[in-house]
């Protein structure tokens, strides 16, 4: 009886992993597109208007499922640079600041979604808060 629950259970786990018959089909970018980017940094306030506490700008290549970025961050009083990769719905990446004259590095991740030349997300390091970034990108 023991044996033949341990088969019946594998025999279902193979069943449940199995890919479906249906036909998938992948949306992916266009393939090597280069542009530019610029955008805000802020606070999204529930209600009102964001508070900005920076600004973006760099350039991105798409590749086939995603693609990649650099830029120069800044805001009232510091400046840094800023790359990554991001995929359809996820960004990482690596932010730099200079502190006391040493470059400082911190990974960030987040979630972006990219619509009608423009670009909405939120990211995170493991210092300070969780901030939001919006802007538009122009293709070369």
């Amino acid at each position: 009886m023991t044996i033949s629950l341990c088969l019946l259970f594998l025999g279902v786990s193979i069943a449940a992993a199995a890919p479906g018959l249906t036909q998938q089909t992948t949306q992916t970018m266009p393939l090597a597109t280069t542009g530019s980017f610029e955008g805000n940094v802020g606070y999204k306030r529930q209600g009102q208007n964001a508070t900005i506490v920076g600004t973006i700008s760099g350039t991105y290549e798409l590749r086939n499922r995603g693609g990649r970025f650099t830029g120069d961050w800044a805001t009232e009083n510091r400046t840094g640079t800023f790359r990554g990769g991001f995929g359809r719905h996820i960004l990482l990446g690596r932010i730099s600041l200079m502190v006391n004259g040493t470059e400082r590095t911190l990974p960030v991740v987040g979630f972006i979604r990219i619509q009608d030349n423009g670009f909405l997300g939120r990211f995170m390091a493991p210092i300070g808060p969780a901030l939001y970034f919006w802007g538009t990108y122009t293709p070369d």
